[in-house]
């Protein structure tokens, strides 16, 4: 239904239209927040959906770092692509923290947090000479496999000498753990 309203009928909520259209074909909406600021934020198998009027914005789990809720505000720390090394391990850098104010009391939290945890299958910070970071392991919606990533410290450089090796060799380590399991 493009451009149209859709319902929720164990809700009885009306998806804004901007989320309405942007939703892929099996994108299912799990739970929806309104923001004090008129935004409204909503949860899919995919990831975090912000609509702010007429503009609709996903943000991957597998590109939120970390989430936080303290007094009705929900804090997101996203993260960027920025390279990707030799082996197809993706560079992270974080980009600033996404606060949102939520009007009331909702579970969309609750499946941030969920998905957010759920997405890391492992991860362990490699620290090296110059640099370092997170070396994560991800599940992505609609993938098979775990996507690795390496999230960086702040001021990390990736093209540090060695340091590809060092994150190769800790996710190697990571998901041999993860099968040993």
């Amino acid at each position: 239904m493009v451009g149209t309203a859709t319902r929720w009928p164990w809700r009885r909520r009306v998806l804004p239209a901007a989320l309405s259209v942007a939703l892929g074909p099996d994108e299912l909406v799990q739970a929806i927040a309104d923001c004090v600021d008129g935004r409204t934020l909503a949860a899919s198998r995919f990831g975090l959906w912000i609509v702010d009027g007429e503009d609709a914005k996903r943000i991957g789990w597998q590109l939120i770092a970390k989430a936080r809720l303290t007094a009705r505000v929900l804090a997101i720390t996203p993260c960027s692509v920025v390279g990707q090394l030799v082996d197809g391990t993706e560079v992270l850098v974080d980009e600033p923290v996404l606060e949102f104010t939520l009007a009331g009391r909702t579970g969309l939290t609750d499946v941030v947090h969920t998905r957010v945890r759920r997405s890391v299958a492992a991860s362990r910070h490699l620290p090296f000479p110059g640099t370092g970071g997170w070396v994560v392991l991800r599940r992505v919606p609609g993938t098979d496999g775990l996507t690795r990533q390496v999230r960086l410290d702040p001021g990390a450089d990736a093209r540090v000498p060695g340091f590809a090796e060092a994150v190769a060799a800790m996710a190697v380590e990571l998901a041999s753990a993860k099968i040993a399991d």
